[in-house]
């Protein structure tokens, strides 16, 4: 794994709980109370998860649907952020649609992975090369504890140069 220092430092943060929580309580509040975790991130993928509890639940005695939007969307955004840390240039990104699909019941510890990361830097690569915006539709899927799949998201990411500042 050939990481940047940037991409390094990022990674270190945000597998830390520590860290990682003091970040979510100040820019994440509802992601910090559902007790929404980042547990792996690489180049190529990252997953995150969520356990059925008191603060996440529906009146149908599951994860309420948002909750599971957050944690999917956390799946790709981590590793767009992750992707963006290994250039030097200054990157704008943005969510600009979301679909989800429900399978299953979301009960008990739900993960996320999303192993779209290849996908990223080859399109980051070409909004630098190109000083065009670019579009990234990333995909995850939820699994729970029996490995069976319980919901699926597709979020587009909008990726921009951002104008250099004059010092």
């Amino acid at each position: 794994m050939n990481l940047s220092e940037k991409q390094k430092k990022i990674r270190k943060q945000i597998l830390s709980p520590f860290k990682f929580g003091l970040f979510k309580i100040s820019k994440l509040p509802l992601t910090f109370l559902s007790g929404i975790k980042t547990t792996s991130l690489s180049p190529t993928s990252a997953t995150t998860s969520v356990k059925y509890g008191y603060l996440n639940t529906n009146p149908f005695q599951s994860i309420y649907y948002g909750v599971l939007a957050m944690t999917a969307e956390l799946s790709t955004g981590v590793l767009a952020i992750f992707s963006i840390a290994k250039y030097e240039e200054s990157i704008s990104l943005l969510v600009i649609e979301s679909n989800g699909k429900f399978h299953k019941k979301a009960t008990g510890t739900i993960q996320f992975t999303c192993n779209d990361g290849a996908l990223f830097q080859e399109e980051i690569e070409r909004c630098i090369e190109e000083k065009t915006p670019v579009t990234v539709s990333a995909s995850t899927k939820g699994y729970n504890e029996q490995n069976e799949l319980v919901c699926e998201y597709t979020f587009t990411w909008s990726f921009k140069l951002r104008a250099k500042q004059l010092s």
